[in-house]
């Protein structure tokens, strides 16, 4: 019985883990990001998959809407990273939506590619969460390597 209790509590943290550290800039920084399969970093991503990570934070004021910038930094060189409609932050959010009032507790689900011409390399990915007037709501540093696809 008891082994099944420490399973059942051992599990989530084997799935999810708080892997991402402050951004630069003072910039405030989520509750939790937990990127499936990472304990801890640097987060393992395999080419041809999906990065999928949970953000929780609180807002520190009134957002209308939000938009996810990310910034991809390997090697000495920085480039923005590919977001597509994930953009759009407000429409993945999870049981809430924008406009958000001031000290809302979010969830936020950001779904990012790892394409399978990306170079195997260790790199750091920035996501910076801005509103509409460009203020960061939120923003942190995720390391990690890309790995070639599994056969």
């Amino acid at each position: 019985m008891y082994r099944a209790v420490l399973l059942i509590a051992l599990v989530p943290a084997l799935v999810f883990g708080n892997v991402a550290r402050v951004c630069t800039g003072n910039r405030p920084h989520p509750i939790s990001v937990d990127v499936l399969g990472c304990t801890s970093p640097p987060c393992d991503l395999e080419r041809g998959q999906d990065i999928i990570a949970y953000i929780d934070f609180t807002t520190d004021r009134s957002v209308t809407s939000m938009t996810t910038l990310a910034t991809a930094m390997a090697t000495g060189i920085v480039t923005g990273y590919p977001v597509g409609s994930n953009a759009i932050t407000c429409n993945f959010l999870q049981g809430s939506s924008c406009p958000l009032s001031a000290n809302e507790n979010v969830t936020y689900r950001l779904t990012l590619p790892i394409l399978p011409i990306y170079p195997l390399v260790s790199l750091s990915i920035e996501v910076d969460v801005i509103d509409q007037n460009n203020q960061s709501v939120i923003c942190f540093v995720v390391d990690a390597r890309v790995g070639a696809a599994s056969k």
